[in-house]
């Protein structure tokens, strides 16, 4: 893989809101899986923790879950994203960091104790973008969300009580373009002594 590649897939990775509940052609929900569990398995974590966790909804599942998330927000203004998260996405992707394992390194570690939460959010920051991006090459597009302690109470006992939501990436066929994009003159300079 060229370098290139890897740019043009960063730039081409876009916030895709309108989506159709199907996933592309050629595409099967095993091969989001394959695409979740590497970058789940391969995302540097601090100390090698290996904090981050995932889940994948879909069908009846991920309804369920973004019915109850619309259910609990008061007022209609707030509804609007994650009924269409119910209603337009094939699925979601969950993601999540273990608090046992952080409080196990904060234990261990103590003269980083401070530290390890802000590594693990580091960390799920890191699976949360290359998944979105590496399933946009297969043309699986998708929105980041953080409808977080809406989503937990809704899987209940799915998943441990140590897991902590961080985001959802929902997912499916693109059913629109993405708004221009503009860019800050944010240029990168090189330090070479001080």
């Amino acid at each position: 893989m060229s370098t290139q590649t890897i740019l043009k897939a960063i730039a081409s990775r876009r916030t895709i809101y309108a989506l159709k509940p199907e996933l592309p052609t050629g595409v099967a929900l095993s091969d989001v899986q394959s695409i979740v569990q590497a970058i789940i398995k391969d995302t540097p974590t601090s100390f090698n923790s290996q904090v981050n966790r995932a889940i994948i909804l879909t069908g009846d599942a991920h309804k369920k879950v973004w019915g109850q998330v619309v259910d609990g927000i008061e007022g209609d203004a707030g509804k609007k994203r994650p009924q269409s998260a119910k209603d337009e996405a094939y699925g979601s992707i969950i993601f999540f960091t273990d608090d046992a394992t952080t409080e196990g390194l904060q234990a261990k570690f103590p003269a980083w104790s401070s530290a390890f939460p802000d590594f693990a959010n580091h960390s799920t920051g890191a699976a949360q973008i290359s998944t979105w991006t590496t399933l946009a090459t297969i043309n699986v597009f998708g929105h980041l969300q953080h409808f977080n302690g809406y989503i937990k109470a809704a899987l209940g006992d799915a998943v441990p009580k140590t897991w902590t939501v961080h985001a959802q990436l929902v997912f499916g066929s693109k059913a629109g373009e993405p708004g221009e994009k503009t860019y800050i003159d944010n240029e990168v300079k090189v330090i070479s002594s001080l």
